[in-house]
């Protein structure tokens, strides 16, 4: 007895063979295969043994074995994702009529397998932050990086694979992917991200938002939201959180803090500042002269 895998490849070998005396011209060989199963057969002979070279799902297939002859069957099959329990799978041959087996006990053979839990995905993710200056009307870039360690591969299952909701001090600019699909929801600053991961593969999100007036000397942070298929079911049932690698330890908000507003510091333009030497220069000219006149 061995582990098969939901989802995974199961391949069985069928040999019936004819000891003789006689020979048997017209014998069946069947299999009617687990429902679990999806297969796929060839067949070749040996010893004068011939059957059908190939087919797929149950075999129920007229073969002739002269005495001494056999063939073999190669059963290729994929097993459910949502198989459970174990799999039992039962060949048999039946000697054409007239003809007399004399060991009728070795016409069947049975294997029986455990099916095992089904491979899950585990996935992480980092979330950090471009480099500053961050001030108001800034642009802030985001990097997203999902990592499945798993054994499974993450689907794209019903729902968002990934959610990651802008705080208020941020306005929502894009989103974009590696591969799956990010979408930008500008009107509730949400991104979402749907797509699958192969075991040991990972997808990188890019996000840009642009930083506003009330976020002037506060501090912004955040984090997004992973949801992942544990169990190999094909539903996201575990949830994570990112992380900034940048931090110690784990699970951490990515932050920065916005520069306090310039809005009291006016800036003027080259003109500006021409007309401003030029007003200076007016009214020490007119100072002057008031104390000339004195």
């Amino acid at each position: 007895m061995t582990t098969v895998t939901p989802g995974g490849s199961v391949t069985y070998t069928i040999t019936a063979s004819n000891a003789g005396p006689s020979n048997a011209a017209g014998a069946t060989v069947a299999d009617t295969l687990p429902a679990s199963l999806t297969c796929n057969w060839t067949c070749v002979g040996a010893g004068g043994g011939t059957c059908t070279p190939s087919g797929s799902g149950n075999i129920n297939n007229t073969v002739n074995l002269p005495s001494g002859g056999s063939v073999t069957y190669t059963v290729s099959c994929t097993l459910s994702i949502s198989a459970t329990g174990s799999l039992s799978n039962t060949a048999t041959v039946t000697a054409p009529a007239g003809v007399t087996d004399p060991t009728p006990g070795n016409n069947s053979a049975t294997d029986t397998d455990t099916i095992g839990a089904p491979p899950g995905a585990v996935v992480t993710g980092t979330k950090t932050v471009s480099a500053g200056p961050y001030t108001v009307g800034g642009t802030v870039t985001y990097t997203v990086t999902l990592t499945n360690s798993g054994t499974g591969a993450q689907g794209d299952n019903p729902g968002n694979e990934f959610t990651d909701v802008l705080p208020s001090g941020l306005a929502l600019g894009t989103a974009t992917a590696t591969s799956g699909t990010a979408t930008a929801n500008t009107g509730t600053s949400t991104v979402t991200w749907n797509g699958s991961i192969p075991a040991g593969g990972s997808v990188t999100i890019t996000i840009t938002a642009t930083i506003l007036p009330a976020a002037a000397g506060q501090t912004i942070s955040n984090q997004g939201t992973i949801a992942y298929d544990s169990d190999g079911n094909g539903t996201n049932d575990a949830t994570a959180q990112t992380d900034d690698p940048q931090v110690p330890g784990a699970a951490n908000p990515t932050s920065f803090t916005v520069a306090a507003t310039s809005e009291n510091i006016p800036t003027l333009s080259t003109v500006g500042l021409l007309l401003l030497a030029l007003s200076l220069a007016w009214l020490a000219f007119a100072r002057l002269r008031r104390r000339k006149a004195a």
